[in-house]
């Protein structure tokens, strides 16, 4: 069946108005997500991260109306992750907690004051920075600019890298694997996706998105060394995924050398899901509601 008849169809059933009110709506998300689309390209044009990440801060394209750093920094979203910190961190004598990247500080500002540590927070957009800093840094509660992939970062109990990795390239990856082979510290918590069986990682340009699979090829990451995980995600929420504790002795310090060979650069990937969190209908899907 057509678009045409489909509209037929669902105006019989609907009356003209909802109808009506139905196309505009999906004309609406189309422009929205063509615009979102044309400005990310835009953003991986750039040659830096940090210009890649600023202008992605710029133009909000994570688009949350609580956090500049997109729908997983907004309270709701971390509330499993933020019980976990309160609980686990004395548990396991964490005293020093690396934070990077940071991002707004929106949902970790819950976290600190019922804890007993020292924080540092980085993140590669100097904006969100000088913010955080302004508006949170004390004596025990720190934050700076860094490149994770590249920058030393300070000594801690536990590295936390959440919502980064599936935004990087296996390139840039491999690089942090790298760079934090040299930190010292216990832990690493970090993010892993909830996959379906047949799943496989695929590269991406820095600044993109997809989900990741740490447990899979070309990561070495080992299952069995994993000392607790954390569900990461809102119920319902199209892209499930995880915060895995490992101690430092078991995180690789490099990717499998045959996913570092490419030709060329990989072209932005398609969005999985639209914006961020948002889930944009087909050409028909305007029909069947």
């Amino acid at each position: 069946m057509n678009l045409v008849k489909k509209l037929g169809v669902k105006r019989k059933r609907d009356g003209l108005l909802k109808t009506a009110l139905a196309v505009l709506r999906h004309l609406y998300l189309l422009k929205r997500q063509f615009v979102h689309k044309r400005t990310l390209k835009s953003a991986l044009e750039k040659s830096s991260l940090s210009e890649r990440f600023s202008r992605i801060h710029e133009k909000n394209l994570w688009e949350s109306k609580e956090s500049d750093s997109g729908p997983g920094s907004e309270i709701a979203y971390t509330e499993g992750l933020r019980a976990w910190l309160i609980d686990n961190l004395p548990r396991l004598h964490i005293k020093r907690l690396v934070d990077v990247p940071c991002g707004d500080f929106n949902w970790m500002k819950l976290v600190l004051p019922r804890v007993n540590v020292d924080y540092f927070g980085f993140d590669i957009v100097a904006e969100l920075i000088q913010k955080n800093q302004t508006l949170y840094g004390a004596e025990r509660v720190q934050f700076g600019v860094a490149n994770i992939c590249e920058d030393t970062l300070p000594h801690c109990d536990i590295l936390m890298v959440r919502d980064c990795l599936f935004h990087l390239s296996y390139a840039d990856i491999n690089k942090f694997l790298d760079n934090i082979s040299g930190l010292e510290y216990r832990y690493l918590l970090t993010t892993t996706h909830l996959v379906e069986s047949g799943f496989a990682n695929k590269d991406i340009v820095s600044g993109d998105h997809r989900a990741l699979d740490l447990f899979a090829h070309p990561f070495n990451f080992n299952e069995k060394f994993v000392i607790d995980r954390v569900n990461d995600f809102p119920v319902g929420h199209p892209a499930p995924r995880q915060m895995v504790l490992m101690k430092k002795a078991h995180v690789p310090t490099s990717i499998a050398v045959s996913a570092l060979i490419h030709a060329a650069p990989p072209p932005p990937a398609e969005p999985e899901y639209g914006l961020i969190g948002t889930a944009y209908p087909s050409a028909f899907a305007l029909c069947a509601g």
